[in-house]
């Protein structure tokens, strides 16, 4: 099954290449505007919602926060473009740990794959042993 991205912007055109080089990466990508955002994701139910807004402004953080603020959303990671393709705000699912939830990244991939990871990926530690106050390997304890 492929992963479905739903590409929101208030420009078609300025969509268009982002679109184009996830298609080519195996990504199932659609578009929309703005305005038709939730009947967008009725309808196909999507992997993740990328905010991607030709000039940021008014309406697209209203979008954001509106996905953000809705329970029906809150298993739905989205991704907002920050600076013109260079930082990239990726929230989890609201049902992750708090402190692991909102991330930045560079680039549009790592993003992508920063949203869909378990939360169990951010929380293995390794187990260390303590000598006191400080860490130490299992081997320098017993010798």
């Amino acid at each position: 099954m492929r992963i479905r991205i739903l590409m929101v912007g208030n420009n078609a055109e300025y969509l268009a290449p982002d679109a184009e080089m996830l298609r080519d990466r195996g990504f199932a990508v659609y578009t929309c505007s703005d305005n038709i955002v939730s009947e967008m994701i009725e309808e196909i139910k999507p992997s993740v919602v990328f905010v991607n807004p030709d000039a940021p402004g008014l309406s697209s953080t209203k979008v954001y926060h509106e996905l953000l603020d809705n329970i029906h959303y809150a298993s739905l990671p989205v991704i907002y473009t920050l600076s013109e393709d260079d930082v990239y705000l990726v929230n989890r699912k609201r049902t992750a740990s708090r402190d692991k939830r909102n991330m930045i990244c560079d680039n549009v991939i790592d993003s992508i794959k920063t949203a869909l990871l378990a939360d169990t990926a951010f929380t293995k530690r390794k187990r260390v042993k303590l000598h006191g106050n400080y860490p130490t390997s299992l081997y320098a304890t017993r010798a």
